[in-house]
């Protein structure tokens, strides 16, 4: 039976918010935005409407390395610098017309609870990418406490030090995501003594220091509070699932996007700067229905497949047109397209395209598109603070226009892909015969046709008994095999119910039929009886991999290294070929290339022996 009182509440604050978005409905400097933002709380407060109130909060860990102490004044300092951070995330709602919405910390008589973990290495021990480590050793001193698999985390670092000639040193892991957001969720940022929100408008005051990306830097005090507190409040802002976004076409006009690049401008009018860090219409619009601003669990853990129930593509003078209907086991209520030049560096600079579903239905008009490839991807945001992700490529045809055939194309094929990994009831109708013909390009088909052959695999075959001249290896028995992550996998990705990521074997854009899938540490060995003379692969991290994952490759004959990679971040690929003659065990193998081996994707795409 429902609790009452908490279930009142709850009902209360969501009536009393919904109150005043009637009240202060187109208001603001963005009435699109607000009427957006407006109708999703509708929806949203209907879904959650006589829920008890959930009791799940955002968990602070203050680390620090086993030779140090907590910087000065953490407590405070920290108790103001979530508050500020949390202040941010409320006045991005408040802008939109939207009352009352902001994260659930975990405070005790009115005070910031900070559980303070001291970690088993000394500070030199630790790095940027030390994510993972740190991230277990919290899990285990604060077992009972704070549940690293179910609670949201921030882990903030002491890991900051003063050298002799007054410069500061950072040694912290910083970034976040890459975990269900509305399920749990780790974010790692950095401390130090000057970080301060009461210290954004100081200009006169300055400070040097070394980081990861930059290995001098001096500014104001105000500055690099503006990066700093910018940066805990951008990577909390992954940690909850929102992607890079630096705002819709018109949205410039108020700044820099605080999920752009607006981690460099928080709050810089506090100090004069005229571009401040805004929260754009996407970000609000997904973070709106996360659990910690919610505070209901309704839905929280449950998967939202095949979302996307139809898309259509047009393109009419320059402007792309996609029409769509979005459902899922969870009602979607929004979808949010974002587009960024393949040609960048990263997806920072990515412009959004945001709309609110209209019984399940949305039409999104991409305009400014650049006349260059750019990456392209569609998300659809539910109820319960999930969210499902299309990624496509936009190229131009023959004519100088968008390539419309190879969305559709892409589409299809992610279509097949997520039914094969979720076990959907529709997988056959999506890789029949009549879909597989009709595929708008060659490629789409070999997929479509690499996804129906995972459905019933063929048997592999003895190596002993291959007459040809050369031969996969991942078309053969293996005499052991074993990954760090999942099971072995042959000529396709890993998954089953609960990693579902992909099933195809994708390298630097391109989709290899053949390969091995190899999460570090992982082994395939391979009686090849002195009977060949040459191995090639190209090898990698899958597309999509983390970004601050990587892996070594290696190969051995009868335990003799023959080849090693260098360590091979997300993007990288390199071909190998190695002389295996008079070899009878070979040994392909991979190793974490760094602290962070989450997302480590390895591959060995097209691993062949010729005789």
């Amino acid at each position: 039976m429902l609790p009452l009182k908490s279930g009142l509440s709850l009902w209360m604050k969501l009536l009393g918010a919904q109150l005043v978005l009637v009240g202060l409905a187109f208001g603001g400097d963005d009435p699109e935005g607000a009427r957006m933002l407006q109708e999703a709380q509708k929806q949203l407060s209907v879904y959650h409407a006589g829920q008890p109130e959930s009791h799940r909060v955002l968990r602070v860990v203050y680390f620090v390395p086993s030779d140090r102490d907590p910087l000065a004044n953490h407590e405070e300092r920290l108790g103001r610098i979530l508050e500020d951070v949390n202040g941010f995330y409320r006045d991005g709602f408040r802008r939109f017309g939207v009352e009352g919405r902001e994260l659930a910390l975990e405070k005790k008589d009115g005070k910031l609870v900070i559980h303070l973990v001291k970690g088993k290495l000394p500070a030199s021990s630790y790095n940027y990418e030390s994510g993972t480590a740190t991230a277990a050793e919290a899990g285990e001193a604060l077992k009972g406490r704070v549940d690293m698999r179910q609670d949201h985390v921030l882990v903030i670092y002491a890991l900051c030090h003063k050298e002799a000639d007054g410069r500061y040193v950072f040694n912290a892991p910083y970034y976040g995501g890459a975990v269900p957001s509305n399920e749990f969720s780790i974010c790692h940022a950095a401390d130090c003594e000057l970080l301060d929100p009461l210290l954004l408008p100081e200009k006169n005051r300055g400070i040097v220091y070394t980081e990861h990306y930059y290995p001098r830097v001096e500014q104001t005090l105000g500055l690099f509070n503006s990066w700093y507190l910018g940066g805990i409040a951008h990577e909390l802002g992954h940690g909850l699932g929102l992607p890079h976004d630096s705002g819709t076409v018109g949205e410039g006009r108020f700044g820099v996007s605080l999920m752009g690049r607006g981690n460099h401008h928080y709050r810089e009018d506090k100090w004069g700067g005229r571009s401040p860090a805004y929260f754009s219409r996407g970000s609000a619009l997904q973070l709106l229905s996360h659990p910690l601003v919610t505070g209901s669990d309704r839905g929280r853990g449950e998967k939202v497949h095949l979302c996307f129930d139809t898309l259509a593509f047009a393109e009419k003078n320059g402007v792309l047109h996609i029409d769509g209907s979005a459902g899922g086991t969870v009602p979607a209520y929004a979808v949010v397209a974002h587009v960024w030049p393949k040609s960048a560096k990263s997806d920072h600079g990515a412009i959004s395209y945001p709309a609110v579903l209209d019984h399940g239905r949305f039409k999104l008009e991409l305009t400014g598109l650049k006349q260059e490839p750019c990456h392209l991807k569609l998300t659809s945001l539910h109820l319960n603070g999930a969210e499902s992700t299309e990624v496509f490529e936009l190229e131009q045809d023959a004519k100088g226009g968008i390539n419309i055939d190879k969305l559709t194309a892409e589409w299809l094929v992610d279509r097949a892909e997520t039914a094969v990994v979720t076990k959907s009831p529709k997988v056959k109708e999506f890789v029949g015969d009549e879909v597989i013909a009709s595929a708008p390009t060659p490629e789409s088909a070999r997929k479509l046709q690499a996804l129906r052959s995972s459905l019933t695999p063929s048997a592999p075959s003895e190596l002993a008994d291959i007459t040809e001249d050369q031969v996969f290896l991942s078309d053969v028995t293996w005499t052991d095999a074993s990954v760090g992550w999942g099971k072995p996998a042959r000529n396709s990705f890993w998954f089953d119910e609960k990693f579902q990521v992909s099933a195809l074997l994708v390298l630097g854009g391109r989709f290899h039929d053949k390969g091995l899938y190899a999460h570090p540490p992982s082994s395939y060995g391979f009686a090849v009886d002195g009977k060949w003379k040459i191995f090639t692969a190209t090898v990698g991290l899958r597309d999509g991999a983390a970004t601050a994952a990587s892996a070594v490759f290696i190969v051995r004959g009868d335990g003799k290294e023959l080849y090693r990679s260098e360590p091979l971040r997300a993007g990288a690929r390199e071909a190998l070929s190695v002389d295996v003659s008079g070899v009878k065990g070979l040994e392909l193998l991979t190793e974490g290339g760094g602290g962070n081996s989450n997302g480590s994707w390895a591959i060995w795409a097209d691993p062949k022996i010729r005789r």
